[in-house]
């Protein structure tokens, strides 16, 4: 968000161009640098789930041409599990396309795209292709029938002139330049954002991610705490017994009162640091556990709602005790 404006990065933004099938379709086809077949459909915000139990995803674009299908995501958040999760959109994906009987001859090529507003892999390329090959003979034809894209927007500026470096430096800057569809695409969101109420609903849902965000990230923090109160406290443990082996070797009986005495006392001091730090992180790592399950209902109410939080802790494994 800019000046309280939504951007093309945000996400709500983001879908909602992606519903125009000639938006949508240029957008691929810069990025793949070739031609797609006419767009059939397009489903935006559509939650996949290949079974009622399995951990869902929810899909930015899900586009359908004639003959193959494909997934456009917006991904604003640094995150380093972003190979596997590929791997699951693309598993999930597969699993909802292929009918009951069908051969898997029958899945359809399938490429997944996601437009990163960070280097996804850290080495420093505007552009990541990923396949899978044969190790011992890269020339082997595989014929799996998938692709998976990730651009780095920062990057643009790597790539050499041309509408892909265009692309990625309008996610990136929000300046359209000269480029006829950046250009579109700028008009089209200067005009949702003048929809003040689907502007304040998609900025609120937006800030609630954020917030989630930042809780999962002070859970990482707490599980740090909590690691250095536990290592303080065996620290603590070894430097008593150490002290009092010393004291009784030196016959000095009253050191075994005194490291008794202390040892109670900052115990308890860092039994109650350690209660404080895991129930915190208890509740942070459920809110985070929520957000990358993409599960927003179920943390709103889970904010307010003490009883039905700790069903979601035994649902989750995240049980506090008892």
């Amino acid at each position: 968000m800019k000046d309280g404006m939504l951007e093309f990065s945000d996400w709500p933004m983001f879908d909602l161009l992606m519903t125009d099938k000639e938006l949508c379709r240029e957008v691929i086809e810069i990025i793949l640098d070739e031609s797609i077949a006419d767009i059939e459909y397009i489903v935006t915000e559509d939650d996949v789930r290949p079974t009622l139990t399995n951990h869902g995803v929810r899909l930015d674009a899900f586009v359908k041409t004639k003959n193959e299908i494909y997934d456009i995501e917006m991904q604003t958040t640094k995150r380093e599990d972003l190979g596997r999760r590929m791997r699951y959109y693309q598993g999930a994906l597969d699993t909802l396309t292929l009918r009951k009987g069908e051969g898997y001859e029958e899945l359809p090529p399938c490429i997944i795209i996601f437009i990163c507003m960070h280097d996804p892999f850290d080495e420093g390329l505007p552009v990541y292709t990923l396949d899978v090959n044969c190790l011992e003979k890269p020339s082997a034809r595989i014929g799996h029938g998938f692709l998976w894209k990730a651009l780095s927007a920062p990057a643009w500026d790597k790539l050499p002139e041309g509408r892909l470096q265009n692309l990625l430096h309008y996610v990136w800057t929000g300046e359209a330049g000269e480029d006829p569809l950046m250009g579109q695409l700028a008009v089209a969101v200067k005009k949702a954002n003048k929809n003040e109420n689907w502007r304040k609903e998609k900025m609120a849902l937006l800030t609630f991610e954020e917030d989630m965000e930042i809780q999962r990230r002070i859970a990482e923090k707490k599980g740090q705490e909590r690691g250095q109160v536990i290592g303080l406290q065996m620290g603590l443990e070894q430097g008593l017994a150490e002290g009092l082996e010393q004291g009784l070797a030196e016959g000095r009986e009253h050191g075994l009162a005194e490291g008794r005495e202390q040892g109670l006392a900052e115990g308890r001091e860092q039994g109650l640091a350690e209660g404080r730090a895991e129930a915190a992180s208890e509740v942070a790592s459920l809110m985070a556990l929520l957000l990358g399950a993409e599960r927003l209902d179920d943390a709103r109410r889970a904010a307010v709602d003490e009883s039905y939080r700790d069903e979601l802790m035994r649902e989750f494994g995240v049980s506090q005790a008892e």
